[in-house]
């Protein structure tokens, strides 16, 4: 008689678990897309003089131009309803979307009570965490 592992998830469950992964993905990028319009329409609504005029694109785009950077600036731009906050929001959220998705796969692999792909993400959570902070300090 053949042993049967029961705590290997069945193809039920890891077909929830791949369409609760895709769909943090698809509304992560989805989110961060229309973030990014919309930041976009609101410059050429406000700046809209740059389609014709090339001196005002060169000081829209100039690197002396105030554009936030922090997370409490980008909260600030939000909240003066600044187009820039809207884009560094955007941008924020696509690089945020594969960090909540190994998140989301330990959850699910805990749930599942995998504990090598538990160690196995977490470690690649680690990495990615780490990699933001390394990036910072240089």
């Amino acid at each position: 008689m053949a042993a049967t592992n029961s705590k290997r998830p069945n193809g039920r469950q890891v077909r929830r678990n791949e369409l609760v992964i895709s769909a943090v993905l698809q509304t992560g990028v989805i989110a961060s897309a229309v973030l990014l319009i919309v930041g976009l329409g609101r410059v050429f609504v406000r700046h809209g003089e740059t389609v014709h005029h090339l001196t005002s694109y060169h000081q829209l785009t100039t690197t002396s131009y105030a554009f936030p950077h922090t997370f409490s600036s980008v909260h600030a731009a939000l909240l003066a309803g600044d187009s820039q906050g809207y884009i560094m929001l955007g941008l924020l959220l696509l690089i945020l979307t594969p960090i909540i998705r190994v998140v989301v796969s330990v959850v699910l692999f805990a749930y599942e009570r995998d504990k090598p792909m538990v160690l196995i993400t977490l470690f690649v959570l680690v990495v990615l965490i780490s990699s933001y902070f390394i990036g910072i300090t240089t």
